[in-house]
């Protein structure tokens, strides 16, 4: 059975994560929804191994022959997950305000303004779907297999007037009565 390990820190304590960029290696600290986020390998392009260093957390992923496992370490607590080798389930973050493991979602929100061209938006993304929501102000757009909402955020950050851009969170399940 092969593993791999990943080895991933995020910044100190009071230190800017706003200007990070996903870094290459598949992993990074985000911003998604107001909350500071670590990004976590995933099946999907996210290479198999990794090393970063920090004073706050660290984060190991090794993968068995059926799961990924995430091991975060926290201001002192330890945190686990296991998530699918590849599919959209195996997208997940650690949310450092929350202390607990989210799900992303395989699409990303693209804010409505400026004059964005939800077309040239489409075809850097190769999107699946684009589902408009015109009088909310945004839209989302649905992610091929294979390219990370991080990454897809990235690309959109790059285009023509830099339109704005955000992973989404998977919702738990409402419990009904």
């Amino acid at each position: 059975m092969a593993a791999a390990l990943l080895l991933l820190s995020a910044q100190g304590a009071g230190e800017d994560t706003g200007s990070l960029s996903y870094p290459a290696d598949g992993l990074g600290v985000r911003s998604v929804e107001g909350r500071q986020v670590i990004v976590l390998a995933s099946g999907n392009g996210s290479p198999q191994s990794a090393a970063h260093s920090s004073r706050t957390f660290d984060v190991q992923s090794f993968e068995t022959a059926s799961r990924r496992k995430h091991v975060v370490t926290f201001q002192g607590r330890t945190y686990r997950a296991s998530t699918p080798l590849e599919g959209p389930w195996s997208l997940v973050v650690f949310d450092t305000n929350r202390r607990k493991f989210a799900s992303l979602l395989p699409s990303i929100r693209v804010e409505l303004e400026g004059g964005v061209d939800l077309n040239a938006i489409a075809k850097a993304l190769d999107a699946t779907e684009v589902t408009v929501f015109d009088s909310l102000g945004f839209a989302y757009v649905d992610l091929p297999d294979g390219l990370h909402p991080a990454d897809a955020v990235d690309r959109v950050h790059n285009l023509n007037g830099q339109p704005r851009a955000a992973m989404r969170l998977r919702r738990p399940r409402v419990q009904w009565r």
